[in-house]
C-alpha cells in the first residue's frame, strides 16, 4: 500500500521526469495568468495564477505571486501563493508561502513551507475543483 504511494513520487524527485512544453526564461517577467493543459517551466517572475492539467516547475531563479493549480508540482524557486495540485515536491532551496491542498507530497531538508497543509484523497472534490477544461 504505502509501497506504490512512494514509487510514484520517487519516479517524480528528478525534473526530467517530467515532460516540458514550456519554458518561462529567467530574464522573462510575466504579469497575467496562465492557464493551459501542458508542462511547463518558470524560471523567470509571474506575476498571477497559473493553472494548467499537467505539472508545473519552478526553478530555482523563479518568483511566482499568484496561486498554482496542477498535476504535479516541483519546486526550487519562491511561490507566494496557494497550491493546488495531486503530487507536490518542495525541493531543499524551494520555498511557498502559502496553503497547500494536495493529494501527496515530499519536503526534501531546507525546503520551506509557511502556511497550512490540506492532504487530500483523489475522491475529495477540493482537488478535483482544480482540473484544468
Amino acid at each position: 500500500m504505502f509501497a506504490a504511494k512512494k514509487d510514484k513520487i520517487r519516479k517524480l524527485h528528478r525534473s526530467e521526469e517530467l515532460s516540458i512544453e514550456t519554458v518561462i526564461a529567467q530574464d522573462i517577467s510575466i504579469e497575467g495568468h496562465l492557464i493551459g493543459k501542458e508542462s511547463l517551466r518558470i524560471d523567470g517572475k509571474i506575476k498571477g495564477f497559473i493553472r494548467t492539467a499537467k505539472g508545473v516547475i519552478v526553478g530555482e531563479s523563479a518568483y511566482v505571486e499568484g496561486d498554482v493549480t496542477c498535476e504535479t508540482l516541483i519546486v526550487y524557486g519562491h511561490i507566494v501563493g496557494n497550491v493546488r495540485c495531486k503530487t507536490l515536491l518542495l525541493k531543499s532551496v524551494g520555498t511557498i508561502n502559502g496553503d497547500m491542498v494536495v493529494e501527496r507530497f515530499n519536503v526534501d531538508m531546507g525546503g520551506k513551507l509557511v502556511g497550512g497543509v490540506d492532504v487530500v484523497t483523489a475522491n475529495e472534490p477540493k482537488l478535483l475543483e482544480s482540473k484544468v477544461s
